[in-house]
C-alpha cells in the first residue's frame, strides 16, 4: 500500500493573513480596539482589494501573506463565520509525521491564482515526500489525495484538470464545495443580507463588509452557476439577469471560471475514454443536508428575494450555506453518490464520522496486483468515408505491446468480410486500414491474447 501525501486545503476564510509586519490582519478581534463598530468598519476596509484585480496579487497595504491554518473561530458578517479547523487539525495530526501538507492561501484573490500556487506548492511537497519514502525503502511511488473544504475544492480541480496535475493525484476529497457556486453569494455582493443573522448591525458595518466582499475575486467565483433566477419557468442563469450591485464583469468571470472547469473535465475524461484507460484520480464528495439553504432567488421591482426551494418542489436542503445540489460534482448525474451528513458549513470538516471516512481513504488498500483486470485500449474510426477511399483504424493503450487485431463485420450477417492486424508504432499507438464497399460496417478492434480486454466497435458509414 503506498503511502501517498495527504494535501488539505482548506476553504473561503480557512487561512490565517499577515500584514507585512506579521500582523493578523484576519483577526477582528485584534483589530476592533475600543469603539466595536468603527474598529470592524476598519477591520473590513483592511481586508479590501484594489478594483479590477483579476487574477493577480494586489501591491501595497493590499498584499497579505497567508500564515498556516485557521485554528480559532472567526466571522465575516454575512458571508460565514468560520468555527475553523482545529478538531480537522487534531485529526491529520495523527498521520504519520511529513504526510500531511497544509495549503494555506489568500482566500480574497481569484482561484486561478491560487490553483497556481497549489501546483508549485505540490511540486515541492511531492517531491520532499516522496525522497523520505525512497530513503525508508518504500519502494510505491507516493501520489496525492487531496482533501478539500468548501472553496478549497475549487482550487484544487482547477489545478489537477485546467493546470495538468491530474497525475499527482489519487483521490479528491471535496466537503462541502461549492461546485455550481452558492445564492448566499449573491446576498452578500447585493447587499441583501439576512436580518436574521445580522441582528442590530447598523448600515455603516453592512456598507463595510459588503464593500470590501464586492473587491474579492473569489467570493464572486462562488457565484451560483446553475439555474438560480426562478423568474421564468426553466429557470435563468445569473449571467442572463442583470441584478442590481453586481458587477458583470465580475459575473461573467465566475461563469468563464466555472467554464474552463467543466471543458476540462470533459475533454480530459474524454482522452482518458480514447486511450482506454481510468481516470487518474477518483472524486469524492461530503455534503451537509438539513439545514435551511438559499437555492433560488426572484425579482421583482428591483427587489431581490431569496427561497430555499424551487418552485412548490420540497426544500433542497443544504449546510446552511451551500445547497445540496450545488455539493454535487457537475458530472455526477444526481446526488446519490454524495455521503451527506446532518452537519452545517463549517461543522463539517471537524466531525468525527467525516474523519473517520476520510481515514478509509487514506488508507484503501490497492487490490488490483491480486485481481486479473486486463490491459484497455481504446479505438478511432472515421464515421464516414467515401468509396474507394481507405478506410482508417486507430488505436491507442497504455501497454505499447499488445496484439490487437481488426474485423470489418457486416452488422447483417455478423460475417467477418476483412480481418486487419493493427501495427503498432512502440509508443501505445496502432493502426490499419480496410477497404470497404459501400455501406454500413461494423468495425470491431480486440485483443486475443490479452485476458480480460474488451472488445472495441464502432459503426461506419461508406457511401458510394
Amino acid at each position: 500500500m503506498a503511502h501517498d501525501l495527504v494535501v488539505f486545503v482548506p476553504g473561503v476564510m480557512g487561512s490565517v493573513l499577515r500584514d507585512g509586519d506579521g500582523r493578523d490582519v484576519w483577526n477582528l478581534s485584534l483589530s476592533v480596539g475600543g469603539r466595536l463598530a468603527v474598529g470592524m468598519e476598519r477591520f473590513f476596509q483592511r481586508l479590501a482589494l484594489p478594483p479590477g484585480l483579476g487574477d493577480e496579487v494586489p501591491d501595497g497595504p493590499g498584499a497579505l501573506t497567508p500564515a498556516g491554518l485557521l485554528r480559532e473561530p472567526r466571522i465575516y458578517p454575512g458571508l460565514l463565520p468560520h468555527v475553523a479547523y482545529r478538531e480537522l487539525a487534531r485529526h491529520l495530526g495523527e498521520l504519520a509525521e511529513g504526510r500531511v501538507a497544509v495549503f494555506p492561501y489568500d482566500w480574497r484573490l481569484s482561484n486561478r491564482h491560487s490553483a497556481r500556487l497549489l501546483k508549485e506548492f505540490v511540486d515541492r511537497e511531492l517531491q520532499r515526500w516522496c525522497e523520505e519514502r525512497r530513503a525508508a525503502d518504500d519502494e510505491e511511488e507516493p501520489r496525492v489525495i487531496f482533501v478539500c473544504h468548501s472553496m478549497g475544492g475549487l482550487v484544487t480541480r482547477y489545478y489537477l484538470e485546467v493546470l495538468g496535475g491530474r497525475e499527482t493525484a489519487r483521490s479528491l476529497v471535496t466537503i462541502g464545495t461549492p461546485y455550481s457556486g452558492a445564492v448566499k453569494a449573491v446576498r452578500i455582493l447585493t447587499g441583501t443580507l439576512s436580518g436574521r443573522k445580522l441582528l442590530g448591525v447598523g448600515d455603516r458595518l453592512r456598507e463595510a463588509l459588503v464593500a470590501a466582499a464586492r473587491t474579492m475575486p473569489a467570493v464572486h467565483q462562488l457565484l451560483p452557476t446553475y439555474q438560480c433566477v426562478t423568474e421564468h419557468a426553466a429557470g435563468t442563469r445569473l449571467d442572463a439577469v442583470p441584478l442590481p450591485d453586481l458587477d458583470n464583469a465580475m459575473v461573467d468571470d465566475a461563469f468563464a471560471f466555472r467554464r474552463e472547469l467543466d471543458a476540462a473535465v470533459r475533454r480530459n475524461t474524454a482522452e482518458d475514454l480514447l486511450a482506454g484507460r481510468p481516470a487518474p484520480y477518483r472524486v469524492f464528495a461530503s455534503g451537509g443536508k438539513g439545514e435551511p439553504t438559499d437555492v433560488t432567488l426572484s425579482l421583482s421591482a428591483g427587489d431581490i428575494t431569496y427561497a430555499d426551494r424551487f418552485g412548490a418542489e420540497d426544500p433542497w436542503q443544504g449546510d446552511g450555506t451551500v445547497p445540496c445540489l450545488s455539493a454535487t460534482p457537475p458530472e455526477w448525474e444526481d446526488s446519490a453518490r454524495v455521503d451527506w451528513f446532518r452537519l452545517g458549513h463549517t461543522a463539517l470538516p471537524n466531525d468525527a464520522l467525516v474523519h473517520r471516512q476520510l481515514h478509509d481513504r487514506y488508507e484503501a488498500l490497492d487490490h488490483r496486483p491480486y485481481q486479473v483486470l486486463g490491459t484497455g485500449f481504446g479505438i478511432d474510426v472515421p464515421e464516414a468515408v467515401g468509396a474507394g477511399t481507405p478506410l482508417p483504424v486507430t488505436a491507442v493503450s497504455e501497454d505499447p505491446g499488445l496484439l490487437l487485431q481488426a474485423h470489418l463485420v457486416s452488422p447483417d450477417s455478423g460475417e467477418t468480410i476483412e480481418r486487419r492486424r493493427l501495427r503498432p508504432d512502440g509508443d501505445g499507438g496502432y493502426s490499419a486500414t480496410f477497404s470497404p464497399s459501400a455501406g454500413v460496417w461494423m468495425v470491431e478492434v480486440s485483443a486475443p491474447h490479452a485476458t480480460g480486454t474488451p472488445v472495441q466497435r464502432e459503426a461506419v458509414l461508406v457511401l458510394d
